[in-house]
This record gives C-alpha cells, structure tokens and sequence, in this order.
C-alpha cells in the first residue's frame, strides 16, 4: 500500500470473505487508496483465488473497485465484505 503523510492519513479495516469464515485486517491503510487496491491486498492476505474477480460490499452497498476510500466515506475499522463477481454470459446470434 502507498505511504501516506499524516496518521489521520491512515485507517484500519477488516475485510471478510462472502462466508465470514476468514478476515483479513489491514493496518494502516491510506485513505487515497481505491477500493481495487484494498481488494487485491485482502485476496493476497486470505489467500483466496488470485485469478477470479471480487466486489467489495459495505453495509450492502457495491463499491466501485475505481473508487477512492475517503471519497465514499468509509470509515476506520469498517467492515467490508468480499463478495465473488458474477457475470452473466449472455449470447449474441446473428439473423
């Protein structure tokens, strides 16, 4: 994670996989990074499968994985869910 100046700069966070087996707790994490930043950290620290693509869930809303944590207003030690992407497939037929 970046370094940030200040150590109002800086906040906690605990990021839980879609089941609330495992939690990954961030220490110091700079509220300039973006919401795919603090993502890829908590994959790497609960070890879950690099290769498949996670949304972040905070008290049932979706962040932007683009999106800055202090523009959302995410607090420190906030809970954030991970949750598996889905996306649906869907076919495209030529008439």
């Amino acid at each position: 994670m970046h370094t940030a100046t200040e150590t109002s700069d800086l906040m906690n966070l605990t990021l839980c996989d879609w089941e609330g087996s495992r939690k990954a707790h961030l220490e110091k994490v700079p509220r300039s990074a973006t919401v795919g930043q603090v993502v890829s950290e908590a994959v790497n620290h609960l070890g879950l499968p690099p290769q498949h693509l996670y949304q972040a869930v905070l008290r049932g809303r979706e962040l932007d994985p683009a999106s800055v944590l202090d523009d959302l207003g995410v607090d420190h030690d906030a809970e954030i869910d991970l949750v598996p992407e889905v996306s649906a497939g869907c076919e495209v037929v030529a008439r």
